[in-house]
């Protein structure tokens, strides 16, 4: 598919890219040849320097306005592109997601039990599923960990809870509800996913945390900065929670930026949180508090983490082997065992 674009995007570029070539060096010889004639023209004493000079520039005058109707020719192509992609896009069914009852279920709220039932999934029908029979349970006040290498499907997994994506077998269930049938208002309202990357804004603290929703009061932007253990590092920045971000973040470092995007998913207190490596930059301290601050919230917690010590005292460890599980429990049974798990616990 990459190749596909890569081609399409040079076929249109051979175009104006003869037109960028070819309308200069046409100019560029006529105003040779008028010099050339012109001043074999003056030597003879046809005409005279000055009547030669008049007209160069008579002639450049005229030619310059057709020479820009290259760059006009090329934004038409420009312009012909852009259609053809909306064509393209308005061809295809809008997503099922879409389809769904939105904002009049805003106010409801999920109870946060979740349900992975025989999920199979993979990004290229053509390939191997990443996913196959894949089980999982969370419940409410539960955190459950997922572990293995990489590409083993751990963020694919939080994706497919989070309806990022929509598996090819098997069933997603919130508090006994298919995920496809659950309001996208109720969804959006009761499920928090954080990535790995982090998106900060150029604003204030609280317009990052609340997303420029004004129902968010002050209040719940404090217990999500508390929560986040963050609250002390921003009110010791002039303004508080109305202090500067910067576009990306940059006056802020790469730890304190993680916990600027859990308190964004803490603000509106969701039912099920998706962590997908977010305390990676966080000192172990750090760590430890703001896992004993998600645990307090009493949410349903699905926890991505290659750091072991973030995911230790989880209710269930999943370990993921080329989309399978391997193994699954505690920490201790699992170390126990002496399998995977062990052997990850070796490594890092």
């Amino acid at each position: 598919q990459h190749a596909t674009t890569l081609e399409e995007q040079q076929r249109l570029g051979v175009p104006s890219a003869w037109l960028g070539v070819v309308a200069p060096m046409l100019a560029t010889f006529n105003s040779a040849l008028i010099l050339w004639i012109g001043g074999m023209r003056a030597i003879e004493g046809g005409i005279s320097v000055g009547l030669l000079v008049a007209f160069q520039a008579l002639v450049t005058r005229f030619t310059a306005p057709i020479t820009r109707l290259n760059g006009v020719a090329g934004r038409i192509q420009d312009f012909a592109a852009d259609v053809a992609r909306l064509k393209d896009v308005e061809n295809f069914k809008a997503d099922p997601l879409y389809g769904r009852p939105g904002a009049g279920d805003s106010t409801r709220r999920l109870h946060g039990h979740v349900e992975l039932q025989n999920i199979t999934f993979g990004y290229n029908p053509l390939d191997k599923p990443l996913l196959t029979g894949f089980d999982l349970t969370v419940g409410p006040g539960q955190q459950v960990a997922l572990v293995g290498g990489s590409g083993s499907g751990k963020s694919t997994v939080s994706r497919l809870i989070s309806g990022l994506y929509t598996p090819w077998e098997g069933v997603i269930r919130i508090d006994g509800q298919r995920l496809d049938d659950i309001p996208r208002g109720a969804l959006a309202s009761s499920v928090s996913f954080v990535d790995q990357d982090v998106f900060l804004f150029e604003g204030s603290v609280s317009d990052n945390v609340a997303l420029w929703d004004p129902s968010i009061p002050d209040e719940a932007v404090v217990d999500a900065l508390r929560d986040a253990a963050l609250y002390d590092v921003v009110m010791r920045r002039p303004g508080g929670i109305h202090s500067r971000v910067e576009q990306d973040g940059r006056n802020f470092s790469g730890g304190q930026r993680q916990r600027l995007e859990i308190a964004r998913a803490l603000v509106r207190r969701p039912s099920i949180l998706v962590l997908d490596e977010v305390t990676s930059a966080l000192d172990a301290e750090t760590e430890l508090v703001v896992m004993d601050n998600l645990r307090k919230r009493g949410c349903a917690c699905v926890v991505i983490a290659h750091r072991l010590s973030t995911v230790r005292d989880s209710d269930e460890i999943v370990v993921l082997q080329h989309g399978t599980i391997v193994e699954r429990g505690r920490h201790e049974e699992l170390v126990a065992r002496g399998g995977a798990y062990a052997a990850l616990v070796k490594e890092r």
